[in-house]
């Protein structure tokens, strides 16, 4: 419908001698009788003529108004232009969403094109939290989103096996095997002292005891901890994400990255091209925007012994991995406390010789858990965080779970509000959107109705609350447009609940089976269908159910 309306207004604007490129906007109004559509345009033709705004906006009211669509025209304000539709081009739209159904809003803007959405990759040294796992539903939906616009997706979890970290946490499930040997074993600096360490040394050392009693180093002790305490990490990880509803095509791992060697072409393929430069005996990535090297992250490899490749070589590496597996555009979702990695990452890339919009990064903040009142920050560090698995034990659905992830501003930190979350009445958002679809199958199951023609006469509509829903049902398309484009997210989970609002106030108001006659019956029966079309594919986009019973 916006297009519509900024295609209308440009054909005005070519009548008058304009052309303003899109300098101009449509929006939606603040208030609903203001009309559907505000626009600016006379406010900046009027600057671009230096004439009085008004005066602007009644020529371009006078030439829109002549055209068969528009319903009506208001001047508001210094010279905006509101501007109503006639109700057949929403019938139009209705016809639309009853023929194509759950496909309506879809695009083939990536069709025969690969796109790579990764996200959670937590830190494999304990099990997924919350905070960690706020990435799960936000990359999930990027994924069904750019699926609905035609590219083939390829959801990835990249699992960060190798490093400094690693060593801190072999050496932590090591630290409860040596204190049964002797007491006074120290604790590791900057170790992980969760329970959860303690508890996964043990399950080592109870399925592994004969392989322990091979092993008289303790580095290969640390190494042996490591290996399979990862092991396990990575298997309870998979375990909870499948728990709260979130699947993955590939696993892939940063040592698998090393042991091809491609981190090491990557370095000398930059070295050949001049963007690296040696200093203190590391060998770092020449950034055109750091000429002092001021950022530390942006050494390939390291000054020590083994001369040992650094995380950003890796990463590179692996970001290079995805291309030759053939994806055109990659979608990574990483924790706000990852912003620096953005313009290292886009420069090497750059570097490389790859366009700079090869790879879109979004950024979340962390979540704290809200109970009773109460809101707590986790660190898996200090063993004080709140598993993805607890909230889910607790009383979370998954569907709650995601939505109420989803409908935040991903790069906004908010407080999880478990017992809201795990309410099953109106007062939580998705049982109301829920309840508003499986409302909608009760209802066509009492009427009979499954299927209404997209050729049914929807003149009979006229009631405002019936218009008023067939207006926003139509502004899916637009909201999928955005997503795919912006990655703002939270518009679908919000444009969900603003249709199941609507429904809820039209059904109210509105008698559907036994209306005053058998036409607006009918009619109102096909708003019907199609809003619950809408709402399947609002919550499909989000993983989320849509129940046909309640």
């Amino acid at each position: 419908m916006k297009k519509i309306v900024i295609e209308k207004i440009n054909k005005v604007l070519e009548t008058l001698g304009v052309n303003l490129a899109g300098e101009f906007s449509v929006d939606e109004p603040p208030k609903v009788d203001l009309g559907d559509w505000a626009s600016n345009v006379a406010l900046i033709v009027a600057g671009r003529l230096k004439e009085n705004p008004r005066a602007v906006a009644e020529k371009i009211k006078g030439e829109l108004i002549k055209d068969d669509d528009i319903l009506n025209i208001e001047i508001a304000g210094p010279g905006f232009v509101n501007i109503s539709l006639k109700p057949e081009i929403y019938f139009s739209e209705l016809s639309k969403i009853l023929q194509q159904k759950e496909d309506y809003g879809k695009t083939n803007t990536g069709q025969g094109k690969i796109a790579n959405v990764e996200y959670v990759s937590a830190n494999p040294t304990g099990p997924l939290h919350i905070g960690n796992a706020r990435s799960g539903p936000i990359g999930e939906t990027i994924g069904n989103v750019m699926k609905f616009c035609g590219y083939s997706v390829v959801r990835e979890f990249y699992v960060n096996d190798v490093g400094i970290q690693i060593g801190r946490f072999g050496r932590s499930l090591y630290f409860w095997y040596a204190k049964k040997q002797n007491e006074a074993t120290e604790f590791p600096e900057g170790g992980y002292p969760g329970e959860y360490i303690r508890e996964t040394s043990s399950r080592i050392q109870s399925v592994f005891a004969s392989e322990l009693n091979e092993i008289s180093q303790e580095s290969d002790f640390i190494d042996f901890f490591a290996k399979e305490g990862l092991k396990m990490m990575v298997e309870g990880i998979k375990t909870d994400l499948v728990l709260a509803g979130i699947e993955f095509d590939k696993w892939s791992f940063e040592s698998e990255i090393l042991a091809g060697k491609y981190s090491d072409e990557i370095v000398e393929k930059l070295e050949s091209l001049g963007n690296t430069v040696e200093k203190d005996g590391a060998i770092w990535f020449k950034r055109p925007d750091d000429p002092d090297l001021l950022d530390t992250e942006s050494v390939l490899v390291k000054s020590d012994q083994n001369h040992s490749l650094t995380y950003f070589a890796n990463d590179i590496a692996y970001h290079l991995d995805k291309m030759k597996r053939g994806a055109e555009l990659m979608i990574d979702v990483w924790g706000s406390n990852h912003f620096g990695h953005i313009p290292r990452m886009k420069a090497a890339l750059r570097a490389l010789g790859y366009p700079e919009d090869v790879l879109e990064i979004i950024l979340y903040q962390y979540v704290r858990l809200k109970k009773a009142g109460e809101a707590t920050s986790m660190g898996k560090r200090l063993g004080n965080f709140v598993t993805l698995r607890a909230v889910i034990e607790a009383g979370v659905e998954p569907d709650a779970f995601k939505y109420f992830i989803l409908s935040q501003n991903s790069n906004t930190p908010f407080a999880f509000d478990i017992e809201l979350a795990a309410d099953t009445t109106e007062k939580n958002p998705v049982f109301y959107i829920k309840y508003a679809h499986a409302r909608i199958c009760s209802i066509l199951r009492k009427a009979g109705e499954t299927e209404i023609s997209p050729n049914v006469d929807l003149s009979p509509l006229v009631d405002p609350k019936e218009l008023v829903l067939l207006r926003e049902l139509a502004k899916l398309p637009g909201i999928v447009e955005v997503v795919a484009t912006d990655f703002q997210i939270q518009m679908l989970p919000h444009f969900a609940y603003r249709i199941a609002t609507l429904f809820h106030d039209f059904y109210n108001s509105c008698k559907v089976i036994g209306a005053e006659t058998k036409e607006i019956e009918t009619a109102r029966l096909a708003l019907i269908v199609a809003t619950r079309h809408i709402l399947a594919s609002c919550l499909n986009l989000c993983g989320i159910k849509a129940p046909e019973k309640m």
